[in-house]
């Protein structure tokens, strides 16, 4: 695989966790029932970020058969999804209480309140990436080419949906 092949299949591992999809969360988590990682519906509504990405960091792991020499690599990488999904509990929490209160005052934000919040989101979005990628990157150059394949697998169908924030099944 190319260098820049492997730049892009990390990209879209990354892109695939997601990690600007809060305000989709506290929506989705208000509105419909979870998913798993093959998207069967499972009763994971309303549960935070943490409580679902300890089972799929588990899918995971088991899915990539992450070796004893890996192990170090999958715990630091492990440990900013944990991280970032507790962080996104407040902001989940945060988004549940503003539309409770919204929804009783029925007062919307205006275009540049809603403009500040993406900007908000967005520069979230790149730093939590930048540190998933100083995570990522040792672990993915330790996997083996069926690993990768795996990776991109187990990961990638994951884009677009939110993403990372479904780690522990949608």
């Amino acid at each position: 695989m190319k260098a820049s092949s492997r730049t892009l299949v990390a990209a879209a591992i990354v892109a695939g966790f997601g990690i600007a999809g809060t305000a989709a969360i506290a929506q989705q988590q208000a509105a419909a029932p979870a998913q798993d990682a093959k998207g069967g519906h499972h009763d994971h509504h309303g549960m935070l970020p943490s409580q679902r990405a300890e089972a799929r960091l588990a899918y995971i792991k088991t899915a990539l058969q992450i070796t004893p020499a890996q192990t170090a690599q999958w715990n630091a990488f492990a440990d900013v999804v944990r991280k970032q999904a507790k962080a996104r509990d407040a902001k989940v929490e945060e988004m549940r209480a503003k539309f409770e209160q919204r929804k009783e005052g029925d007062t919307r934000p205006d275009l540049v309140e809603r403009l500040e919040f993406r900007q908000k989101m967005l520069n979230a979005a790149a730093a939590n990436t930048g540190e998933m990628l100083t995570a990522l990157k040792p672990l993915y150059a330790s996997f083996s080419d069926s690993q990768k394949q795996t990776a991109a697998e187990v990961l990638s169908h994951h884009e677009g949906h939110g993403g990372w924030h479904h780690m522990g099944g949608r």
